[in-house]
């Protein structure tokens, strides 16, 4: 039976009606299906978030050694030879922007870098101080840490790849500064941080770095190198008061002096001093050191310019011992030297503890620059006043030296001499309240007495028989006239070897310092350079012989014919220490040479002086 049209078309409006809702159903499984794998997606990609963030706060908490220290000294520095670096303390973070490019980092308990550098250099501390990174430069031997307001404790130079770490040693009597020698650890280390770490709570204010190149440092007598780069400790003056160096030998062959030469293999420029008796092939230059008495093999030292072509000059350095500046800020330092031909030049400075010998010429100032050629020793003298920041000092000679010269003056190739090196701590005036009489002394000669002086070839002008046929007329009736008619004078001057004028023992009563004031004048028809010596000789035997370390020059010119009286004043300083003293003038030439030369003395006078006639007593 056939069913109506009407109801085919009702059962297919039903199937679709039915095939609409699964589908609706399917859509609405899928659409849900999708929340939840969007959902699962979300909360997988927060566990991934938190999981990572985790890993990267737990690397963060426990970084490695090396990215630690990058953290604490991520800026570098370069200290330079002959400048101090300054580090401040700083209580930032090493993120923190305020961490600037000298701050020393300060590692407190909190920090995760205290507990690992507690562990690895067993420590037991509070907090620490670490600097920036320290890039050294090349040739450093020597590296200097002082500290401002700060007792040091345990200093550690720490070196980065791989980690390693040296001990900085305390130097002696100085709380606040360590030195650290070991060329082989910073050649070897380059880039380092430096690590204090204090026992007890202090404050680091303020931290200094020297850098210093390597040397080597030899006595005068040593002809070769130094084993070690740096003396175990330099040559210190105890007495603080005087420092001599003659060149000449003491006892058991030792020579009388303890200055160091300096040389360095960094500077093909350097050469070294050389002890010596005289200068090879002159005709008339330095057969000798300065010549007073006592007159024997007189060594002195030289540097000459080199034949090759290593610079346009050579330089050479000699270093004093330590001196202490307790007893006074004012030494008066003296020397005799000369430079052989133009553009050598020899220059003296005063220098703290930590210096760079090759720094000083290009940081410092000298006190003394001797650049004209005389050809002859020449005495130089300096009062030098030492900086306040300076506890010690020494003094540092310069001699420059020009390459591949010949002098005319001397046919020699260019050299700087040197001879008898004097420091000594000035003491203030004698007061006036103090002052004795001294008139036992002074001499003007007008009433034809020698007022208690003794002499050997020294007379008055008028006992002297060949004077009138030595000295023109002219001459004699301007200068030996009026109040200096009878002078003291000593002829045929260039045979006056061990001649003098000497004064009685005399003994110091105070510790002080006063002047002698005399007037001279020299003639000499050819113009020759003339020796002209004032020295204080020590000892009981004073006005006897005496060895050369047993005196010291007080003066020393050389001059040609004077047209008039030349007023001379001499530092003379008063020692109160049991020893008597005498003081002779002298004249000592080249015997060598013909005998044409004169010299005459007057108003010698002693003034502001405090010491008496020794008698024998002590």
């Amino acid at each position: 039976m056939k069913s109506s049209p009407k109801k085919r078309t009702n059962a297919s409006l039903v199937v679709g009606l039915e095939v609409q809702e699964e589908l609706r159903s399917q859509s609405s499984c899928l659409a849900k299906r999708k929340r939840e794998i969007i959902f699962v997606f979300g909360l997988c990609t927060l566990f991934i978030v938190i999981l990572l963030s985790t890993t990267t706060a737990k690397s963060r908490s426990k970084p490695t050694l090396l990215q630690q220290l990058d953290c604490a000294g991520n800026r570098e520095i370069k200290p330079e030879f002959g400048r101090d670096t300054v580090f401040s303390g700083s209580f930032r973070d090493c993120d923190s922007k305020y961490f600037g490019l000298k701050k020393m980092r300060i590692i407190r308990r909190s920090d995760p870098l205290w507990d690992t550098l507690q562990s690895r250099l067993g420590l037991h501390t509070s907090d620490m101080a670490l600097s920036p990174l320290i890039v050294v430069p090349e040739n450093t031997c020597k590296i200097t840490l002082q500290t401002k307001a700060a007792i040091l404790d345990d200093v550690f130079i720490i070196s980065r790849d791989p980690f390693s770490y040296t001990a900085l040693t305390l130097s002696p009597k100085n709380d606040n500064q360590i030195s650290f020698i070991n060329a082989t650890f910073i050649s070897s280390n380059k880039s380092i941080n430096l690590l204090i770490a204090p026992k007890q709570s202090t404050t680091v204010e303020e931290v200094k770095i020297y850098v210093q190149r390597c040397y080597n440092y030899t006595r005068v007598e040593e002809t070769s190198r130094a084993s070690g780069q740096f003396p175990a400790q330099f040559p210190r003056i105890l007495h603080h008061e005087y420092n001599r160096c003659s060149f000449e030998l003491y006892e058991r062959g030792i020579v009388d002096c303890d200055w160091l030469k300096v040389t360095t293999m960094s500077d093909v420029t350097v050469g070294e001093f050389e002890r010596v008796k005289s200068l090879l092939g002159e005709e008339n230059c330095f057969k000798s050191g300065v010549r007073s008495n006592p007159v024997g093999a007189k060594y002195f030292i030289k540097v000459r310019g080199r034949s090759t072509k290593e610079g346009e000059f050579t330089y050479a350095y000699l270093l004093s011992p330590i001196l202490s500046a307790d007893v006074s800020r004012e030494f008066t330092f003296s020397l005799h030297a000369d430079v052989i031909c133009n553009q050598s030049e020899l220059t003296a400075y005063v220098v703290g503890p930590n210096l760079d010998v090759l720094s000083v010429p290009e940081r410092s100032r000298p006190f003394l620059n001797v650049s004209t050629e005389v050809g002859d020793w020449m005495h130089h003298q300096k009062v030098v006043t030492i900086p306040k920041e300076y506890p010690e000092f020494q003094i540092l000679l310069r001699a420059k030296v020009k390459n591949q010269g010949i002098c005319e003056s001397c046919g020699l190739p260019a050299h700087v001499v040197i001879d008898e090196i004097k420091i000594e701590a000035s003491y203030p005036k004698c007061p006036t309240s103090e002052i004795g009489n001294t008139s036992f002394l002074n001499s003007d000669f007008q009433h034809g007495t020698y007022n208690n002086w003794t002499h050997e070839k020294w007379q008055l002008s008028s006992r002297h028989r060949y004077l009138e046929q030595s000295i023109s007329s002219d001459w004699r009736k301007k200068m030996l006239s009026g109040d200096h008619i009878n002078p003291l004078a000593i002829g045929d001057l260039h045979l006056a070897l061990g001649h003098y004028f000497r004064s009685p023992l005399v003994i110091a009563n105070i510790n002080c310092s006063c002047v002698l004031k005399f007037v001279y004048t020299i003639y000499d028809e050819y113009d020759s350079l003339i020796p002209v010596h004032v020295v204080q000789r020590f000892g009981v035997n004073a006005t006897k012989q005496v060895k050369s370390h047993e005196q010291k020059t007080l003066w020393h010119n050389i001059l040609p014919t004077l047209s008039e009286w030349k007023n001379i004043q001499v530092p003379v300083k008063l020692v109160d220490n049991g020893v008597p003293f005498s003081f002779d003038f002298n004249t000592v030439s080249d015997p060598s040479l013909a005998p044409t030369g004169w010299m005459f003395f007057d108003d010698i006078k002693f003034e502001g002086c405090d010491f008496s006639l020794y008698t024998g007593e002590s």
